[in-house]
């Protein structure tokens, strides 16, 4: 029952989609700012929305914003879909954000944004691919306050700046590897963003720089940045040497002013080692070490990818729809079998014989009419419980039933005439059809004589 309900609820959508008027539905894009004045490298934040009047059957896919002089960093987290209701009606959207970090002071302008979107038109159900833009957006740029060098020049609600190392500074002696590793937490800047620090070189020996570790946090309603820089020193010499201090500055967003947040210098001592071939070697195998390293996230940035997913994740979406074509294919296997059942009952039912009862007396044909009657009755027999077709006809004298029935069975045993026009088949079928409807109301009316006898 609940097969044909849904069966018939998709026919119905379908026909009204087919049947209705159909016109292009309504799709435009817009792009606003949070702030239309900044300061450089101050970060704002671009919502692109895309619009329309039905509703979208794929993703809507944003084209790449090229600004120039600034930095655009797209926020994953940040978009979605939602319903926006202008005037009386609702529209579906969908946004997309992204964070732009200018470096250009005066009236910088945000080019027309590009959407591919695919959305049925109204009145109908298949998508049609369309593009659309947004309209050109201009934004303010300020420079930084007076004696600011840009050269490093960033802007966060807080900043904060550590170090770890990878073994005690206790205990060192020349031809020895130390790791540091300095951690830039950034609030309300994305790690693209975060300047690099400036790290002094030492007198005691050599600073092998690695690829800085670049991490994001978003959510609803904030986004921050990490930036991890890696060092390795080489201690070539022995004696008390000093890890000059390091100091980051940035531009409060919260307090409007510059602030500098540092690291104090550290002293360490570095026991003699007379064994300078050590030294060269653990040089060259550190060398070797990070080439490799440098290999090895080359490979990574080149993953294949589309849409913004991998291919794990695009696999798990191949298996998806494979096995929901495999249960589709599976339920109109059964659908089918089931229509092929319940045709075969119909075919051997009563009423189906009957309804061909009727064709063969319009044709008139003798042999088909008593073929087709035979037939019908032995259907009609075994729910009426009759023995014969004349016990039928003699249950209404009012019927002219018998005599017809006898010329027929007569007709049927003369070899001249079984194969010829037969004039009365028609009232003899019409004569059966109104007996088959009285005695039925006889019998629904001795059921109730019946049952009401025996709770009266």
């Amino acid at each position: 029952m609940k097969q044909r309900f849904y069966i018939l609820m998709v026919i119905l959508l379908v026909s009204s989609g087919i049947l209705a008027d159909v016109k292009p539905a309504r799709t435009w894009a817009t792009c606003t700012f949070n702030k239309n004045k900044v300061m450089v490298g101050e970060p704002m934040v671009l919502t692109v929305t895309v619009y329309t009047s039905t509703w979208f059957t794929q993703p809507p896919v944003f084209s790449e914003i090229q600004v120039k002089g600034a930095l655009m960093v797209r926020l994953e987290s940040r978009g979605g879909a939602k319903s926006v209701t202008i005037g009386n009606q609702s529209y579906p959207a969908i946004q997309q954000q992204y964070v732009v970090y200018p470096s250009l002071i005066g009236t910088n302008t945000l080019p027309a944004v590009e959407v591919q979107v695919e959305t049925p038109p109204e009145g109908g159900y298949k998508g049609v691919q369309r593009t659309i833009y947004t309209k050109e957006r201009t934004f303010e740029v300020t420079g930084p306050p007076e004696g600011v060098d840009t050269a490093n020049w960033m802007t966060a609600f807080d900043l904060r700046v550590t170090d770890s190392w990878d073994r005690p500074l206790e205990g060192l002696k020349a031809g020895d590897i130390i790791e540091r590793r300095v951690r830039i937490e950034a609030s309300g800047t994305l790690s693209a963003a975060i300047a690099p620090p400036t790290i002094e070189e030492v007198e005691f020996g050599t600073i092998y720089r690695q690829t800085p570790q670049l991490t994001n946090r978003q959510n609803s309603g904030s986004f921050s940045g990490t930036r991890t820089d890696i060092m390795r020193y080489l201690l070539e010499k022995d004696g008390t040497f000093e890890i000059p201090a390091l100091e980051v500055s940035y531009f409060s967003m919260k307090s409007n002013e510059l602030l500098t947040k540092s690291i104090a210098a550290k002293t360490i001592v570095v026991a003699p080692n007379p064994d300078l071939e050590f030294i060269l070697t653990q040089q060259e195998l550190l060398q070797q070490e990070l080439a490799k390293e440098q290999e090895t996230e080359a490979e990574v940035a080149e993953a294949w990818s589309y849409m913004g997913l991998n291919a794990w994740q695009w696999s798990l979406i191949v298996i998806a729809a494979m096995a929901l074509v495999y249960l589709i294919v599976q339920w109109l296997r059964k659908l089918r079998l089931d229509i092929e059942k319940r045709k075969k009952v119909y075919e051997d039912s009563e009423a189906h014989h009957f309804k061909l009862l009727k064709q063969a007396a319009k044709e008139g044909q003798t042999r088909g009419l008593i073929r087709q009657l035979g037939y019908w009755f032995d259907r009609y027999r075994k729910d009426a419980q009759l023995a014969h077709l004349r016990q039928l006809a003699e249950a209404d004298p009012e019927e002219k039933l018998p005599p017809q029935i006898d010329r027929l069975a007569t007709t049927a045993y003369q070899e001249d005439q079984i194969d010829g026009q037969l004039s009365y088949g028609p009232d003899l079928v019409e004569g059966i059809s109104r007996s088959k409807k009285n005695r039925e109301s006889r019998k629904k009316e001795t059921d109730e004589r019946f049952w009401n006898k025996l709770n009266p």
